[in-house]
């Protein structure tokens, strides 16, 4: 079993999206702090910036590192490199489920990734506008303040919730393995792989900690240095992004800590196969031709017995994998939002107000049956 990891920040909470009521609101009597505008919204950009940029480590001067390196990483997580002897059925039903919804997990982590960036860059935008020219910008938002509202709080606000049960895990039907195809599936997973992507995993759960960190406290600079409306609905957007950044912490943090655990329990089960399974005196050996194994019993049993157990780790993985993931974003577009300034002020009539209505995310959250039936065309 592997070992207890020690505690990170993510492990500390276990819902999904949630307001904090503590969150800061900026009061009427706060005298506005341009020059803190601007450096809280050069911060965001420079960070969102840097965050897509896989030559992060040549700007010291973020606060945030590429997270594009280990996006690459959990890229098809549920892919270990399986390779199979092709005289035996490569299908592991138990595993394979286990193996679908690691997928499904990584591609809606990736998706949602991406889109809090752009979210969090986009009002990172807007407020360094409104440091340009307080007394234009405040006009402005004013005059487009029903769009802000849709943006922030309205039907613009992409709410959606992943669900692990479109794959069902299932007990093998191992009545008619035999021993050595129960060898090849097991050996066919490679454990190597599978720690290295759940070490992905742990990585990323304390980028996006770090990430969320940042979030929180922009929004206080941010609560300390602009009122009115404007303010209030650029902090309600912060605690969307900072709500679906935790979401995704946890949830890549639980998938990583349950691919770890599982490659130590499948490592052990192969190391131990041929001191458990034998032929009467014979130890398994994988050269041993087919037709000296007994027919329908001795070591097949053995290893369909032996299979069961693993299966049960199978299981017990599966259950541990997150059972929904909550997204709850803005849908701004940072590359629109800037449009909205210039070195001398505010630009009304850029397209930055419509692109906030139009642009909606495309997360990763298609049917699952349907997209494996489009590929499959």
């Amino acid at each position: 079993m592997a070992r207890e990891p020690e505690s990170q920040q993510w492990r500390e909470w276990e819902g999904g999206p949630e307001l904090s009521r503590s969150w800061p609101s900026p009061h009427a009597d706060i005298d506005v702090d341009t020059a803190g505008l601007r450096k809280v919204g050069h911060a965001i950009m420079l960070e969102a910036d840097t965050a897509a940029d896989s030559n992060w480590h040549d700007n010291e001067s973020s606060a945030l590192g590429s997270w594009t390196d280990l996006a690459v990483q959990i890229t098809h997580l549920g892919r270990f490199n399986r390779k199979y002897d092709p005289s035996y059925d490569p299908s592991w039903d138990a595993f394979t489920a286990l193996e679908k919804t690691l997928t499904g997990i990584s591609g809606l982590v990736q998706g949602a990734t991406h889109h809090t960036l752009g979210s969090y860059d986009s009002f990172g935008s807007m407020i360094f506008a409104t440091s340009a020219n307080y007394a234009m910008a405040d006009s402005v938002f004013d005059k487009n303040i029903s769009v802000l509202r849709y943006t922030v709080n309205g039907t613009g606000v992409h709410h959606e919730t992943w669900e692990k049960k479109t794959y069902v895990w299932q007990e093998d039907n191992v009545s008619d393995y035999d021993a050595p195809r129960i060898k090849a599936m097991l050996d066919s997973v490679e454990v190597a792989t599978m720690l290295r992507k759940g070490g992905a995993c742990t990585e990323l759960a304390a980028w996006l900690t770090n990430l969320q960190s940042l979030v929180e406290e922009h929004a206080k600079q941010l609560a300390g240095a602009w009122r009115g409306e404007p303010a209030e609905l650029a902090l309600e957007a912060f605690r969307k992004v900072h709500a679906t950044t935790r979401a995704l912490a946890y949830a890549i943090g639980t998938t990583g800590e349950t691919i770890i655990w599982l490659a130590n329990v499948i490592h052990r089960y192969q190391v131990n196969f041929e001191s458990v399974v034998k032929l009467g005196d014979w130890e398994f050996d994988d050269d041993l031709p087919d037709w000296l194994l007994p027919s329908g019993g001795g070591a097949h049993d053995r290893a369909r017995d032996y299979l069961r157990d693993i299966n049960q780790y199978v299981r017990a993985a599966y259950d541990m994998l997150p059972a929904e993931i909550e997204v709850l974003l803005p849908t701004t577009s940072s590359s629109d939002a800037e449009l909205a300034y210039e070195d001398d002020g505010l630009k009304d009539g850029s397209g930055y107000w419509d692109s906030m209505i139009s642009y909606i995310p495309e997360f990763p959250l298609l049917d699952r049956e349907k997209l494996d039936a489009r590929r499959s065309q």
